[in-house]
C-alpha cells in the first residue's frame, strides 16, 4: 500500500512537472506576451539587427539597440541556417529551458533535498509572466539569466571539486552574460571577491587576468555601437531605490507564503534593536519626502506591482510607499538572519539605476539570485518538503493568472 502512495506521488508530481512546460509551449502557439506587449515589441524591433548579422554586416545595430551583440549574434546564427523567423523563436523556446534545468543543478548542489521536488520547483519558474514572454519572443535578459546561471554552476562545482579548470567556467559563462547585456559585468565582482578570499594570491592574479582578456572584445563591440557604454542612470537615486524596494518586497511576497518563513521573519522583527528600527524610519522618511514629482503621477512609467495597483487602486501612492518600507524592513531583517543577502540587494539596486524601472529587471534575475548564490533560508524552508513546493508552485500560478488577466483587461498592474 505504502509502495502505491510512493507511486501515485510520483506520478502527480510528474504531470505537475509537465504543465508549465506545456503551458509554455501553448502560449508560444498563441503568441502570448504577458509583459503587457513590451517584449514582443522589442524583438520585431531588433529582428532586422538579427537579420543584418546573418549577412556578416555588423554595422547600424545602434539604431535599435544599446545591447551587446551575443544575443543577437546567436540568433542570427539560428537565423543562417533556418532563413525563417518562427523557427528560430521555436530554437530559442527550447534553449530557454536552459534556465530550470541548470537552476535544478545548482539547487541540488546547494541543498541535499528530494530532487524531483527541486525538479519541480526549478520547472515551476516557467510561469513567471516575464520569463514566458522573453522565451516567446527571444530577449538579451533571458539570454543573459541562463549564461549566469551555467556560470554559477561551474563556481559550485569549482567549489566542491577545487578545479581551477570550473572556475575559468565560471568567469567565461559569466562573460557570455555580460555580452548578451552589458549590466551583468557588476556579478564579476560578486565572484572575484569570493576567488579573493578562497584563492591564493598567484592564483586570483590569474583569474582576474582572465577576465581582463575577456573584456577586450568588449571594445571592439563598443567601436561597432557606441550606445552600449551610455548606460542611462538616473538623476533621482531616491525614485531608484523607493522603485527597487518596493518590486523586491513584491518577490518576497512569494517566499514569505510559508510558514517557516514567516516565523523567520517574525522572530528577527522581534529581536530588532531599537535604535536599528528607529534608523530604518529615518531612512525611510528621508528617501519618501526626496521622492521626484515625477514618480508621483500615475502617467509614470515602470514602477512595478505595488506602484501600479496603488495608482489603478487608489489614485495614489500610499500603497506603493507602504510596500517600499515592508521592502526595506524585510531586507534588513533578512540581512541580520544571513549577511550574504545584502549581495543581491546592492546588485539589483546597482543593476536597476535607469531613468524608468520596470519589473522585468528583476523578474526571474531577482529570484534566481536569492536561489542559487548562497544558501538561504528562504528557499531551503520551502525545498524541505513537497507540500511546501507545491504551495510555492501554486502561488507562481495564481501570478500567472494575475498577469494574464492583466493582458486581457490592460489593468497594467506589472
Amino acid at each position: 500500500m505504502r509502495q502505491v502512495k510512493i507511486y501515485e506521488k510520483k506520478i502527480f508530481l510528474l504531470i505537475s512537472l509537465f504543465i508549465p512546460i506545456i503551458s509554455l509551449f501553448i502560449g508560444f502557439i498563441w503568441n502570448e506576451d504577458l509583459s503587457t506587449g513590451g517584449s514582443s515589441w522589442d524583438f520585431n524591433l531588433t529582428w532586422s539587427v538579427i537579420q543584418n548579422y546573418a549577412n556578416f554586416n555588423f554595422f547600424g545595430a545602434a539604431e535599435f539597440t544599446r545591447h551587446v551583440p551575443l544575443h543577437y549574434i546567436f540568433l542570427s546564427f539560428i537565423y543562417n541556417l533556418t532563413n525563417d523567423q518562427y523557427l528560430v523563436r521555436i530554437f530559442y523556446l527550447f534553449f530557454s529551458l536552459l534556465l530550470p534545468i541548470f537552476l535544478y543543478l545548482n539547487l541540488i548542489k546547494i541543498y541535499n533535498y528530494n530532487k524531483l521536488g527541486i525538479f519541480l520547483f526549478s520547472f515551476s519558474l516557467l510561469f513567471l509572466p516575464y520569463f514566458r514572454a522573453t522565451a516567446i519572443w527571444p530577449n538579451a535578459h533571458l539570454t543573459a539569466v541562463i549564461f549566469l546561471v551555467i556560470s554559477n554552476f561551474f563556481f559550485l562545482k569549482s567549489i566542491n571539486k577545487q578545479s581551477t579548470y570550473f572556475r575559468y567556467l565560471n568567469l567565461f559563462f559569466l562573460a557570455l552574460a555580460t555580452y548578451s547585456l552589458q549590466t551583468y559585468v557588476l556579478l564579476f565582482a560578486y565572484y572575484l571577491i569570493n576567488y579573493f578570499y578562497s584563492e591564493k594570491i598567484s592564483n586570483f592574479i590569474k583569474l582576474f587576468l582572465f577576465c581582463c582578456l575577456m573584456g577586450l572584445p568588449g571594445l571592439y563591440f563598443i567601436g561597432l555601437n557606441e550606445r552600449i557604454a551610455h548606460i542611462s542612470i538616473t538623476p533621482n537615486l531616491f525614485n531608484n531605490i523607493t522603485i527597487n524596494f518596493s518590486i523586491m518586497f513584491f518577490y518576497f511576497v512569494f517566499f514569505l507564503f510559508n510558514k517557516q518563513n514567516i516565523l523567520l521573519v517574525v522572530n528577527e522583527l522581534k529581536n530588532i534593536k531599537k535604535l536599528d528600527f528607529f534608523f530604518l524610519i529615518l531612512i525611510f522618511i528621508f528617501i519618501v519626502y526626496n521622492l521626484d514629482q515625477s514618480i508621483l503621477s500615475s502617467r509614470y512609467r515602470g514602477g512595478g506591482f505595488f506602484y501600479k495597483a496603488s495608482h489603478f487602486l487608489f489614485k495614489n501612492n500610499i500603497i506603493f510607499v507602504v510596500s517600499f518600507f515592508f521592502g526595506l524592513l524585510v531586507s534588513y531583517l533578512l540581512i541580520k538572519e544571513n549577511h550574504k543577502i545584502l549581495y543581491v540587494i546592492i546588485l539589483m539596486n546597482l543593476l536597476a539605476l535607469n531613468f524608468h524601472i520596470y519589473q522585468k529587471y528583476f523578474e526571474p534575475l531577482f529570484l534566481i539570485m536569492i536561489m542559487i548564490l548562497f544558501k538561504s533560508s528562504l528557499v531551503k524552508n520551502i525545498l524541505l518538503n513537497i507540500k511546501n513546493i507545491l504551495f510555492f508552485y501554486v502561488i507562481l500560478i495564481c501570478y500567472f493568472l494575475t498577469s494574464y488577466v492583466n493582458q486581457i483587461y490592460k489593468f497594467s498592474f506589472l
